[in-house]
């Protein structure tokens, strides 16, 4: 029996890589959305129940199309159909396969996906985070000078503040209660909300601050030979205490831009680098410590038990916190 060749299909093994080579990461979002979205744009959250518009699309800046929910929950194209349709990574892209009939793996594509329809409210104003700030309550104290040892003075002087509503476009959306203080970290005209005895995802943090907007660089004294650049402002507060130089980025991912990191090598000499001592954080050192000439990365050790900063103050306290920074630098 003879076989003819060129009637014989190519296999194309089933990856990211290989999708994204036959549709593109707007296609996907734009499918499994049920709409035709723009970038920016604030819309009605698919993945909960959403009076305010608190989901949108963009760019980031190595040109990756992600979501993000004011909820908590953020990522690319393959990680919005996981949360979608519930399912893990491999599920995500064998059903995008089938959804497009892409023909990888073998696969036709034959299924439909079904997937709750919503409607995609449109606002054409940027995301408004407002608050109403109080005193600081006795709650508050405990919490921020009780564990950290950040004081008022120091709360004040980086704009943190205790708010007792926070608004989203103006509509109230949090309220300060006993259970859930909020403290709103203010950059100019842009906030960040915090809400430290939320679980994480569930509006523990709401934010409309520029990614390029870096906490604590308003605030250096340029006094001393040493930056030390971490990953929250916390953890700028709890070295401030320590009268420590610091700056934290909005994300560990995030890049410092080129004149900040033009700034910080002509004013100090000596350029520390203490994020998280997980895999994402290890990997966010070691990608920003090639783009400053010179900067070394330092971690919290493991055996602390501590994955930041401010972590080993909660737990062991002024004094140890002080002497591990010292070793840590030193060596």
């Amino acid at each position: 029996m003879k076989y003819d060749s060129t009637k014989i299909k190519e296999y194309k093994s089933l990856s990211k890589e290989s999708i994204l080579k036959e549709v593109s990461e707007e296609e996907i979002m734009r499918h499994y959305l049920g709409f035709d979205f723009e970038i920016g744009r604030m819309y009605q959250s698919p993945l909960r129940d959403d009076d305010i518009p608190s989901f949108n699309i963009y760019y980031s800046e190595y040109q990756e199309l992600r979501y993000k929910d004011f909820n908590g929950s953020q990522g690319t194209c393959f990680d919005l159909v996981m949360n979608l349709i519930g399912c893990n990574f491999y599920g995500a892209i064998c059903n995008i396969n089938e959804e497009f009939g892409l023909g990888l793996n073998g696969k036709s594509g034959d299924k439909k996906l079904s997937y709750k329809k919503f409607k995609a409210e449109i606002i054409d104003k940027k995301c408004l985070i407002q608050f109403k700030p109080q005193l600081f309550t006795e709650l508050d104290k405990l919490y921020w000078e009780g564990k950290y040892g950040i004081n008022e003075d120091i709360l004040e002087h980086f704009n943190v503040y205790s708010a007792k509503f926070v608004f989203l476009n103006k509509k109230l959306l949090f309220r300060y209660t006993k259970n859930s203080p909020i403290y709103c970290y203010k950059f100019s005209d842009k906030v960040k909300v915090y809400r430290p005895f939320q679980p994480k995802g569930v509006y523990k943090w709401l934010s409309n601050a520029k990614m390029d907007t870096i906490q604590g660089y308003k605030q250096l004294r340029h006094e001393s030979d040493t930056l030390i650049i971490t990953k929250s402002l916390k953890d700028v507060m709890c070295l401030w205490k320590l009268e420590y130089e610091s700056i934290a980025p909005q994300a560990e991912t995030t890049h410092l831009d080129e004149s900040v990191i033009a700034n910080i090598i002509n004013k100090y000499k000596n350029i520390y680098i203490l994020f998280d001592n997980d895999s994402a954080g290890i990997f966010g050192a070691e990608t920003l410590q090639k783009k400053i000439p010179g900067s070394k990365v330092i971690y919290i050790p493991h055996d602390s038990n501590c994955k930041d900063f401010s972590d080993v103050i909660e737990l062991h306290g002024i004094n140890l916190a002080t002497e591990l920074i010292k070793k840590l630098i030193n060596e």
